[in-house]
């Protein structure tokens, strides 16, 4: 049933699903065929570089399509296409095919596709913006009806489903075995230290490892900035500037005297008089109130003008703390009144405010400073001067920034200071010698920009990288030592030789460790998935290696025992909603799969490569296959 697939989604390992923004339908130059449903070149192209960019916004780095296609990027992307392609197909025959109507339905829901002033559905609005998007009314159509039939086979399938107890009671049982193991960890030191490599074996390893070490296209742009932050240490305000402006708002730095207010309404003086009594006794005003059956009134920390009746504010600022009166005539009727707090007014002094007016009146100017010298720019890119030469004039010259990526850093992985994410998408939607227009990052905050350079995609040379380059060949060289060392000492452990004896021959200690369980894998993250992969999926008595934080670990499985009955039964009432829906989840992969299979699906993966640019032959081996195949 799947103890690995168990193992990672406790771990917090998932994925999958439909792609929604693949628009296909069959067409001869088509990367996958399933039936009477294709994925075409330019489709997959688009579909590709969509998983790209989020690939690139969730790891906040970006890839080339080399990359990417070295590690297999592209093969998975396509075996997931063809098994939703052969799942469509199989519906379609056997029926199950959304009206129209239905159809039509789903794209009037579409945002774009309403005119902005009238609110209504505008047909050639919706297929001017599907043209700048390369698609077709008729693909969106396809797209949509698939969909739907997807979701309705899923909602059909999933109504009222409920996995059968077997099924549950199989993951319980693989949940609650008590696995023990023996293990004793080969550390670094157990092995020869690699020498620092030589140029050769840097150039050597440069090349072996040059899909990864590729970096993306980068820009080298002349920025010009006009920035009231750069500005703001260049700005003095005179004294007589601070005082007018302390002067000015002086009345809005002040405080009124607040007061806490308790206020009991009343209907006779005799009941504005006990109420009174008693607050002055210290009595709960609620309970006074209520006694009156009326609500007590609390004005807290509040400014005379914020209390609704005149004449009570009157009579309540003339009291002092802690002082009771009643009853009190207001505008509103009869009360008792307390005052509990009096917060007496402030006013400011010029000493106490001149930081802060300082600080703003050297932002205002800045600000202004900035925006004239923008606007000096501006005039002189009117007048045809290029970037460079327009801020020449404005008296702020451009400086040269980079190289730099689309995310903005360097060809280190490095911020670079002046690119914000918005410059670094305005620099690459440009082509190399092309202006940009002057832009508005935020108050006081303009910029401009000429694209000098455009470096494509490149191995960075050796001298640039050779310290972090020789770092990794020497991690390398260790992992491999300790990988051979490790397959030497499994070896002997299998032939008989004492795991104590092995471990202590290394400067090792061996670890009992009892009674892991699946469920519980998230305990013991530690050990790694690697180890915990190794250890839910072997049978007793296997030997085996496997990574370790600190060097790499040399394990023997030594039983399974079975988990606690009462346990099993608990466990499988509490997960059975869980049980259900991965039960749901690996039928629907399943159906997809056997659709595959039934209507014969293919994938080109070397046509999808070349869609992406990529030679084939310099990835290895390809052609046409499956999706669930091989080469």
């Amino acid at each position: 049933m799947g103890l690995l697939i168990l193992v990672f989604l406790i771990l917090g390992v998932g994925g999958g699903g439909r792609f929604p923004d693949a628009f296909r339908g069959a067409r001869a130059d088509s990367v996958i065929t399933a039936g009477g449903h294709a994925t075409s070149v330019n489709d997959f192209r688009r579909i590709f570089q969509q998983q790209k960019q989020r690939l690139e916004e969730q790891t906040k780095q970006t890839y080339t399509n080399e990359f990417l296609v070295n590690n297999g990027f592209d093969q998975e992307l396509l075996n997931q296409i063809a098994l939703d392609d052969g799942q469509t197909e199989m519906l379609a025959r056997a029926g199950v095919v959304p009206d129209p109507s239905l159809i039509d339905a789903q794209i009037r829901q579409i945002p774009v596709a309403f005119d902005r002033v009238t609110g209504k559905f505008s047909e050639r609005q919706f297929t001017e913006f599907l043209a700048s998007q390369g698609l077709t009314p008729r693909q969106v159509q396809t797209q949509l009806g698939d969909e739907l039939a997807e979701r309705h086979f899923t909602y059909a399938v999933a109504s009222g489903f409920k996995a059968p107890n077997v099924y549950g009671a199989l993951s319980a049982i693989a949940g609650l075995q008590n696995r023990d193991v023996t293990y004793f960890v080969l550390e670094p030191k157990a092995v020869v230290q690699p020498l620092p490599p030589t140029d050769a074996q840097l150039l050597a390893f440069e090349k072996q490892h040059a899909a990864q070490l590729t970096r993306p296209e980068m820009r080298v742009i002349s920025l010009a900035r006009f920035s009231a932050a750069a500005l703001a240490p260049t700005v003095t305000v005179s004294d007589a500037d601070i005082q007018k402006e302390f002067d000015f708002r002086k009345a809005s730095l002040s405080t009124p005297e607040t007061r806490t207010i308790v206020q009991i309404p009343a209907k006779t003086a005799a009941q504005g008089q006990a109420a009174a009594q008693r607050l002055a006794k210290g009595e709960d005003p609620a309970v006074i109130a209520r006694s009156l059956g009326a609500e007590p009134v609390i004005y807290d920390n509040k400014p005379r003008t914020a209390i609704a009746d005149g004449k009570l504010a009157a009579a309540a600022f003339a009291m002092k703390e802690g002082q009771v009166a009643g009853p009190v005539q207001g505008d509103l009727g009869l009360a008792a009144v307390k005052v509990t707090k009096i917060t007496p007014a402030s006013t400011p002094t010029l000493a106490s405010a001149r930081a802060k007016i300082e600080t703003d009146l050297k932002t205002k100017a800045a600000q202004n400073k900035a925006y004239e010298l923008s606007q000096k720019f501006d005039d002189a890119r009117q007048s045809g001067a290029s970037v460079v030469d327009a801020a020449q004039k404005a008296g702020s010259p451009a400086v040269t920034v980079g190289p730099f990526t689309a995310t903005g850093a360097d060809g280190l992985g490095r911020p670079v200071p002046q690119i914000s994410d918005k410059i670094a998408k305005a620099v690459f939607a440009l082509k190399a010698g092309e202006d940009s227009d002057i832009q508005d990052a935020g108050p006081g905050e303009y910029y401009a920009f000429k694209v000098d350079k455009v470096l494509p995609p490149s191995v960075p040379p050796l001298d640039e990288i050779r310290p972090l380059l020789a770092q990794a060949y020497m991690r390398e060289q260790l992992t491999n030592a300790l990988r051979a060392k490790a397959e030497a000492l499994t070896a002997q452990i299998k032939q008989g030789k004492s795991m104590d004896q092995i471990a202590a021959s290394v400067g090792s200690t061996v670890t009992h460790q009892q009674g892991l369980q699946l469920i519980k894998a998230q305990q013991y993250q530690a050990l790694g998935r690697e180890f915990l992969t190794q250890v839910f999926s072997q049978k007793p008595g296997a030997v085996f290696a496997a990574g370790a934080p600190n060097g790499v670990f040399i394990a023997r499985l030594d039983t399974i025992r079975p988990g606690d009955p009462a346990q099993t039964a608990q466990f499988l009432r509490a997960g059975q909603a869980k049980v259900s829906q991965d039960y749901l989840r690996d039928l629907i992969a399943t159906t997809k799969v056997a659709a595959e299979k039934s209507v014969k699906t293919n994938a080109n993966l070397a046509m999808a490569r070349k869609a992406l640019g990529i030679d084939p032959a310099s990835v290895g081996k390809t052609g046409t296959k499956g999706a669930g195949g091989g080469q």
